[in-house]
C-alpha cells in the first residue's frame, strides 16, 4: 500500500478564517490514487483524508486539531456515488451517538450525508460504488468550506482542490 505523508504546520487555522472560502468548480475532477493513504495525525492535522481501494472500496476519515486548538470541529457534506447492484454499503467510522450518517437512493446514484463533531478522535464513513466510477463529494468544516483541509492521493502525493463541490475519479477499477 503506497503512504503519502503530510506535514502540519499548526492547523489551529480549522477555526474559520473568511479566506476558506470557495470558487465556483466548472467540470472539476481529480485523480484518486488506487490504494494510496494519507498519514495525518488524529486531533493535530485537521481536515478530511480520503483513499480509495480496488473494487470500488472508498474510505474518508476526518479530525479536528483540538490538542492544538482546544475546540472540536463540526463535519458536514455529502457523497453521491453510482449504485453497485445490492445498493451502497456504508459504515460510519468511529461515529458516536450523536453523529449521523445517512444513505438515500437518488435515482441510479446514492446520496451519503453525514454530520459530526470530532475532536481528538477520528470518524469517517467507508463504503462501496461501482468501481472506477467517479463520486462526487461535497465537503465543510465548521459550516464553511476549507477545501486546503481535504486531502486527497493523487499522482503519488497529497493534494488539495480550489474549489467544492468535486468529483474524485479513482486511477483504476
Amino acid at each position: 500500500m503506497l503512504r503519502l505523508a503530510i506535514f502540519s504546520i499548526s492547523l489551529t487555522g480549522c477555526f474559520i478564517e473568511e479566506s476558506h472560502g470557495t470558487p465556483a468548480c466548472v467540470d472539476s475532477a481529480i485523480t484518486v490514487d488506487i490504494g494510496a493513504t494519507i498519514d495525518h495525525v488524529a486531533g493535530v492535522d485537521a481536515g478530511y483524508y480520503a483513499s480509495y481501494a480496488a473494487g470500488g472500496h472508498w474510505h474518508f476519515e476526518w479530525t479536528c486539531d483540538t490538542k492544538l486548538s482546544a475546540i472540536g470541529c463540526n463535519f458536514t457534506g455529502s457523497i453521491l456515488a453510482d449504485t453497485p447492484p445490492g445498493g451502497v454499503a456504508a459504515g460510519c467510522v468511529a461515529c458516536e451517538d450523536n453523529d449521523v450518517l445517512t444513505t438515500t437512493p437518488v435515482g441510479a446514484q446514492t446520496r451519503l450525508d453525514f454530520d459530526t463533531v470530532t475532536s481528538t478522535g477520528i470518524d469517517g464513513v467507508d463504503f462501496v460504488s461501482v468501481p472506477g466510477n467517479a463520486i462526487n463529494i461535497d465537503l465543510q468544516i465548521n459550516g464553511l468550506y476549507q477545501n486546503d483541509l481535504v486531502f486527497l492521493p493523487s499522482g503519488g502525493r497529497a493534494v488539495t482542490q480550489a474549489c467544492m463541490p468535486i468529483d474524485l475519479v479513482p486511477s483504476a477499477p
